[in-house]
C-alpha cells in the first residue's frame, strides 16, 4: 500500500508541476501581449481604468483588498482565468460572471454577502441545477446521479469552477462504492481543476477559496480511508488553520470549518483520540451557532451524539449532549415538515443578494407603465435597442450588454450596476461592521449596535457618512432603534423610514400601481413604513404596501426557492400585520412560505421567530385542534432561538411557554 501511495503521489505531483509550467508560459505570454498592447495605445494607470469602470465601486474595493493581502495578481486568478481576461474585464470590456468574481472574493477571504449583483438568468439556472443535485447527493443519490449526468451533459465547456463542484459530487456519489486508491485519485484531480501549485506539502502559501479546500478535505478522507492516517491528519490540520492563519473572520470561516470538523472527527475517532474529536466537532458547532447558520449543523450533531455517547461510557459525557440531541430533535422535525432533506450538501455560496436581470428590468418597465417600444428609445428620439430585443432580455433569453444595461437603467430611473456593494465604501472592513450592526439589530442589541454606529461613522468621516446608501444605512438603524426602544411613536417612526428612504429612492414611486425593482435595504424600509401604516390603523395602506412588495420578490422566491433578505423581513412584517388584523390563516400561509425559504439558505437567523409565529398562528386558529401543532412549532422556536443563541427570543418564550405547553 505504501508503494502504491508514492507512486500516486509522485505522479500527481509530476502532473501539477506540468500543468503549473504551462500555466506559467501561457500567462507570460499573455502579459507580454498586454504590456505590448499598453505600451502601443498609451492605456490608463490602473486606477484610472478602476474609475472608467462600469463596476467601479467593486473594482476598486477589490483592489484594494488584494493589495491589503499582498496578493499578486498572477496568484489570485491562477487556475480560474489568466491575468488578461480579468484585466479586460476591470476595462469594462468583459462581464464578470458571479461564479468567478465570487470565487475570487473568497480566495482573498472575503465574504460576498456584501455585495448586491444582478446576473443574468443563465447563471443563476445553473446555480438552481447545482443546488438541486446538493439536496439529493445524502439521500437520493440515484436521483442525484441523473442530475449531476444531466448538468454535464448541458456544460460540455465547463469552467474549472464548474468542474471542480462536479467531481467532488462524483467522489461523494461514488463513496460507498469506490476503493480507496480511486476516491483519492478522483479528489487529488478535483484539487487540480483551480490550484495549479503545489499543495501537498504545504497550503498557508497559497490563496484558496473555500470550494478548493474541500477538494483537499476529501483527500484527507481518501487517505484515511487507504490507512494512511499521519498523512490524513497533517493535511487536515492544513485545512482547519488555513482560515487563522489568512485571517478570515468567522461568517468567512464558517463556509470550512464545519465540513473540515466532520473529517477531523472521524480520523480521530479512528486513533481512539474521542475526546479530541468531540472538542473539534464542537468548535465548529459553536461557531455555527454564533453565526446563525445552519451549514452541516445536523450532520455535526450526528457525530457529536455518536462521540459524546462513547465518551459518556468512561464517565467523561459531555455537559452539552442532552443539547446536542435536543437540537438534531428539533432541525430533524423542522427539516421533514419542510420537505428538506437533513443531510445535504452545500454550494460554497449564496445568490440570496443576486437578482435576475430580466426579472429587474421588466419591474422597473412595469412601474412605469411603460411599452418596450417605448423604453427602448433614447432621449434625443432614437432607438438604442430593438424592442424585440428587449422582448427577448426581459423572457431570461439574453442578457443585455453593459451599454444597454445602463441605458435602459437610467432611461426608467435607477443607477444600478452589475455588482454593488452595499454601502459606498472601498473597505471590507467597513461592510462587515455594517454586517455586525444588522446582526445586533437583530437581535435587539441597541447600546451595541450604538457603538459599532459611532465608530463606524467616526471611521469613515463626515463627507462619507452623506452618501446616499451610507445615509439611508444610519437614518434607517435610527429609527428601528428609536421605534423598539418605545422612544418614538409610528407615525413619527414612519417619517423617519420614510427621509431614510428617500436618500435613493424617489418617494412617489410608492404610490405607482407597481413598485419598481428594490435593492436589500429599500424593501426593508418600505416594509417599515407598511408596518407603521398598519399600527397607526390605515389597515388599506398597509395591506396594499406589502401586497405591491411581495410581488416585487415573489417572481425569483418561485424561480430560484430561497429567499432574499429584503423578501424575509417583509413577509415577517405582513404576516405580523395579518396576525393583528385577526388573518390568522393569512398569517400561517405567510408564516409557511418564508420558513420554508428561510431554511433553503443556510443563515437561519429569522427561524426560532417564524416558528413561533406559526405556534401563535396555530393557537389563535384554533387552540383545541391545531394543539399538537402549536406545541411542535414552539417546541421547535425555543430550540432554534437556543441554537442562535437569541436572548430575546429564549426569554420571550420562557414567558410564554405555559400557554403553549400545558397540557
Amino acid at each position: 500500500m505504501e508503494k502504491t501511495m508514492t507512486q500516486t503521489d509522485t505522479q500527481v505531483k509530476e502532473k501539477n508541476k506540468i500543468k503549473a509550467q504551462t500555466e506559467t508560459q501561457t500567462e507570460s505570454r499573455a502579459e507580454a501581449q498586454e504590456n505590448e498592447y499598453v505600451w502601443k495605445n498609451g492605456h490608463p494607470t490602473e486606477e484610472e481604468v478602476l474609475c472608467q469602470s462600469s463596476c467601479m465601486g467593486f473594482f476598486r474595493l477589490f483592489n484594494n483588498l488584494r493589495k491589503q493581502r499582498g496578493i499578486k495578481l498572477e496568484q489570485l486568478v491562477n487556475g480560474v482565468m489568466t491575468r488578461r481576461m480579468l484585466s479586460t474585464i476591470i476595462k469594462g470590456d468583459g462581464y464578470f460572471s458571479r461564479e468567478c468574481w465570487e470565487f475570487l472574493m473568497h480566495r482573498m477571504g472575503a465574504l460576498t454577502d456584501y455585495f448586491e449583483a444582478i446576473v443574468s438568468r443563465k447563471e443563476l439556472e445553473d446555480w438552481r441545477e447545482r443546488e438541486d443535485i446538493c439536496l439529493l447527493v445524502c439521500e437520493s443519490p440515484k436521483e442525484a446521479r441523473t442530475k449531476l449526468e444531466a448538468y454535464e451533459k448541458a456544460h460540455p465547456k465547463m469552467t474549472s469552477m464548474a468542474k471542480l463542484f462536479c467531481l467532488k459530487i462524483e467522489w461523494l456519489l461514488k463513496k460507498e462504492t469506490a476503493s480507496p486508491q480511486v476516491l483519492y485519485e478522483l479528489a487529488c484531480e478535483a484539487v487540480c481543476c483551480t490550484v495549479k501549485e503545489e499543495w501537498q506539502e504545504q497550503l498557508s502559501g497559497l490563496w484558496l477559496a473555500p470550494a478548493e479546500l474541500e477538494a483537499i478535505l476529501l483527500v484527507s478522507w481518501s487517505l484515511g480511508l487507504l490507512g494512511e492516517t499521519e498523512k490524513a491528519l497533517f493535511l487536515f490540520h492544513q485545512v482547519w488553520n488555513y482560515p487563522k492563519k489568512k485571517g478570515w473572520e468567522d461568517r468567512m470561516t464558517q463556509l470550512l470549518c464545519p465540513q473540515a470538523a466532520l473529517v477531523g472527527m472521524q480520523l480521530y475517532q479512528k486513533l481512539g483520540e474521542f475526546q479530541k474529536a468531540f472538542d473539534i466537532g464542537n468548535s465548529a458547532l459553536e461557531l455555527l451557532r454564533a453565526q446563525n447558520s445552519q451549514r452541516y449543523a445536523y450532520p455535526l450533531f450526528l457525530s457529536l451524539i455518536d462521540v459524546g455517547e462513547k465518551l459518556k461510557k468512561t464517565n467523561r459525557a459531555p455537559e452539552n449532549l442532552q443539547q446536542l440531541k435536543d437540537f438534531r430533535d428539533a432541525f430533524q422535525v423542522v427539516y421533514q415538515e419542510n420537505h428538506l432533506p437533513c443531510m445535504r450538501v452545500w454550494q460554497r455560496g449564496s445568490v440570496e443578494n443576486c437578482y435576475d436581470v430580466s426579472l429587474v428590468l421588466k419591474r422597473m418597465r412595469l412601474s412605469l407603465e411603460k411599452s418596450q417600444e417605448e423604453i427602448c428609445i433614447d432621449e434625443n428620439g432614437n432607438e438604442f435597442l430593438q424592442a424585440r430585443h428587449l422582448s427577448r432580455i426581459e423572457k431570461g433569453e439574453n442578457r443585455p450588454s453593459k451599454e444597454n444595461f445602463q441605458l435602459l437603467t437610467k432611461k426608467m430611473g435607477r443607477t444600478l450596476d452589475w455588482i454593488m456593494p452595499i454601502l459606498e465604501t472601498d473597505s471590507i472592513e467597513t461592510l462587515s461592521m455594517r454586517q455586525d450592526m444588522i446582526y445586533l439589530t437583530n437581535m435587539r442589541k441597541w447600546d451595541e449596535v450604538q457603538k459599532i454606529l459611532d465608530v463606524l461613522c467616526k471611521k469613515m468621516g463626515t463627507e462619507a457618512c452623506q452618501k446616499p446608501r451610507i445615509q439611508q444605512e444610519i437614518q434607517s438603524i435610527r429609527a428601528t432603534k428609536l421605534f423598539q426602544t418605545k422612544m418614538i411613536q409610528p407615525k413619527e417612526a414612519q417619517e423617519y423610514c420614510k427621509k431614510a428612504l428617500a436618500c435613493t429612492f424617489p418617494l412617489e414611486w410608492l404610490s405607482h400601481r407597481e413598485l419598481p425593482f428594490l435593492q436589500r435595504e429599500e424593501g426593508m424600509i418600505i416594509s417599515d413604513i407598511a408596518d407603521m401604516y398598519g399600527k397607526m390603523g390605515n389597515i388599506e395602506c398597509a395591506e396594499n404596501l406589502f401586497q405591491k412588495l411581495y410581488e416585487v420578490y415573489r417572481p425569483q422566491q418561485q424561480f430560484l426557492k430561497v429567499n432574499t433578505p429584503a423578501c424575509s423581513v417583509i413577509l415577517g412584517g405582513y404576516s405580523q400585520f395579518a396576525g393583528d388584523i385577526a388573518r390568522y390563516q393569512k398569517a400561517l400561509e405567510l408564516d409557511q412560505n418564508n420558513l420554508e425559504h428561510e431554511l433553503a439558505t443556510y443563515y437561519i437567523v429569522l427561524s426560532g421567530e417564524l416558528l413561533y409565529s406559526k405556534a401563535w398562528d396555530y393557537y389563535e386558529l384554533d387552540k383545541e385542534e391545531y394543539k399538537d401543532a402549536y406545541r411542535r412549532e414552539f417546541i421547535c422556536a425555543q430550540r432554534f432561538a437556543e441554537f442562535c443563541n437569541n436572548e430575546t427570543l429564549i426569554e420571550f418564550c420562557k414567558q410564554n411557554s405555559k400557554k403553549y405547553l400545558n397540557k
